[in-house]
């Protein structure tokens, strides 16, 4: 039977906060047929999908505002030139988000009867420019245009002043720290796009925007997310492309994952990203490699437009157009309310063909015709309707979906990080050279002998306290190893790696629970993988694969044998600290 927990839910957001639905993917044999369990989340932060193409970068952003005013809606995009902007689509973000979440769970080592083995289920990014100059004079609009439901444009030159009093009398609203920030970026050279609600459109009528501009080295400009930023916000940031990608002036680590809670399914995932990435050497300005590899684990399938087509409405009455939507799979409504089927045919149609006032949107929409003498026909407008439906609906859709067909790789990086920390833009590029990382880790939990353990994958076993997984004192580091990763594809170079720490804390605290390993190595370990059908396998206790390849068998993964003296007591860490003096010997990474 195996039991596992999903990473973290996304949320898509630029110093926002958002929790979208989770699609889970499960399959295989489960001996009590359980669901899979997600972790707790509790986060706000902001996530960006990165497409790299031929000397231009796109930046795929859900933007998602909590401020409650569409009037107070403003935000400030710095780039390096002179960007093209369109409609952006949440589900190819979301799809990206759901196929690479990490999992962390556990087998038991007593298999059912019909068990063949276990199957697992399963801001704005911006190049930096040459430092440049910017005059004190006022900034040019170099670009002016609508996108969907926004209004932008994009400025250049100017002071950090300047460019402050033409946001505030264009009607952006401007946090009080921006001039400041807004310095270093003109210095650099880039430009500002200025985004803000069209006049008529409401909070709910927010929806994602592609920037693309020139360049190879995506880079997420916290400097400026950091004027309304919270502590330890999460920032997620996945890369299409051909290769793996890094971040060159951020540190790489790689988690001390005997501080995870396995028995609770990676409870406190977070707390050890954020523990682990303020660990010195990282000193909070880092990022977890959460996956990389084939983009095949990304499901396309919510990016099919074949059911949607504009042209049908060519010539269709005014009080036709909501049938003829529901006919084509975006909503229907009915005298318990509308169902959305696609996130942005809401705004849509309240654009369009607003609801009267007086009436509510199933007693409209459910029966236009019913109601064809309060319909506002100034609003109305047939071929910027079907304008707008191709724009905002199937044209990100189908854009999504050329990406997933066009780039063979994907990499998702996380980090939490401070307002004080925000001292970089943390700036990535691709190195072929480096290994995929899993997104899926099983561990063997062993409920006979003296007591219950866990074989992480990799080799290290823990004996749990009562079932419970350990509480660690401060010694046991949160991190294993901290990397540096040089531009230009170089070697990374280890700074500092605290595996031999790490190993003696656990064999104290396994010598206080008074249980010999004497494991022969039959387990799940993280070349061999467990099967899920899913795709290639990956493999790290938990494959995604496509030949079923059975647990790991080599090193010393899950043992069958230990030898019982005693339950663990309060005392071992003071053996632990005992031990740490004597030294051990080193068991494999986990």
């Amino acid at each position: 039977m195996w039991k596992f927990g999903l990473g973290s839910s996304v949320i898509l957001g630029v110093v926002a906060y958002g929790m979208p639905s989770v699609a889970g993917a499960c399959g295989g044999t489960f001996c009590d047929a359980a669901q899979p369990t997600e972790m707790p989340v509790d986060q706000t932060g902001e996530t960006i999908l990165f497409a790299l193409d031929n000397g231009y970068v796109e930046a795929h952003i859900q933007i998602e505002y909590d401020g409650g005013d569409a009037d107070q809606f403003a935000w400030l995009v710095p780039v390096p030139e002179v960007p093209e902007v369109e409609v952006g689509s949440w589900r190819l973000v979301q799809a990206a988000l759901d196929g690479t979440r990490p999992v962390y769970g556990y087998e038991d080592a007593q298999q059912c009867d019909d068990d063949d083995g276990g199957l697992t289920a399963g801001g704005g990014g911006f190049l930096q420019s040459p430092d440049g100059g910017g005059s004190t004079g006022e900034p040019t609009v170099v670009a002016e245009d609508v996108v969907g439901a926004f209004q932008y444009a994009v400025l250049e030159g100017g002071s950090a002043q300047t460019v402050t009093d033409w946001l505030q009398a264009n009607d952006y609203a401007v946090e009080d720290e921006a001039p400041a920030i807004l310095d270093d970026y003109i210095a650099e050279g880039h430009v500002f796009v200025a985004f803000r609600l069209r006049h008529g459109q409401a909070v709910e009528d927010i929806h994602p925007v592609v920037i693309r501009y020139p360049g190879v080295e995506p880079c997420i400009p916290i400097r400026l997310t950091r004027v309304a930023a919270k502590e330890d916000m999460d920032i997620r940031a996945l890369f299409l492309g051909d290769a793996r990608v890094v971040a060159t002036n951020y540190r790489e680590v790689r988690l001390n994952r005997t501080r995870l809670n396995w028995a609770g399914l990676g409870s406190n995932y977070r707390e050890l990203v954020t523990m682990a990435v303020d660990a010195p050497g990282a000193d909070g300005r880092a990022f977890v490699t959460e996956y990389a590899g084939s983009s095949t684990v990304i499901d396309g399938t919510g990016l099919d437009t074949s059911s949607f087509d504009p042209a049908a409405l060519v010539g269709v009455s005014v009080v036709e157009v909501v049938d003829v939507l529901e006919s084509q799979g975006l909503l229907t409504c009915d005298d318990q309310g509308c169902a959305w089927f696609h996130e942005l045919a809401p705004s849509l149609l309240h654009e369009f063909l607003p609801v009267p006032e007086g009436l509510d949107e199933a007693e409209f929409y459910g029966c236009v015709s019913c109601y064809a003498p309060l319909i506002d026909m100034a609003a109305w407008n047939e071929g910027a309707f079907i304008d707008a439906y191709e724009e905002r609906i199937v044209a990100p859709l189908a854009h999504g979906a050329d990406l997933l067909k066009i780039w063979p790789y994907v990499t998702r990086l996380y980090t939490t990080i401070s307002p004080h920390e925000m001292l970089s833009d943390p700036m990535f590029e691709e190195n072929p050279a480096l290994p995929d990382v899993a997104s899926r880790h099983g561990a063997q939990r062993n409920l006979e002998c003296c007591g219950t353990s866990m074989r992480l994958p990799g080799g290290r076993l823990v004996w749990l306290d009562d079932g419970s997984w350990p509480t660690w004192e401060a010694g046991m580091p949160w991190a294993e190893e901290v990397i540096e990763h040089a531009p230009g594809g170089r070697a990374p170079v280890v700074l500092a790696d605290h595996s031999a720490v790490i190993d003696a804390a656990l064999d104290a605290w396994n010598d206080a629970a008074a249980c010999d390993d004497t494991g022969t190595g039959t387990g799940p370990g993280d070349t061999t993988g467990l099967d899920t059908g899913l795709g290639s396998d990956t493999g790290e206790g938990l494959g995604t694969g496509g030949t079923d390849t059975g647990p790991g068998a080599g090193g010393d993964e899950a043992g069958t044998g230990c030898g019982c003296r005693a339950q663990p007591t309060g005392s071992g860490w003071g053996l632990m600290l005992l031990g740490l003096g004597l030294g051990w010997t080193r068991r494999r990474s986990s």
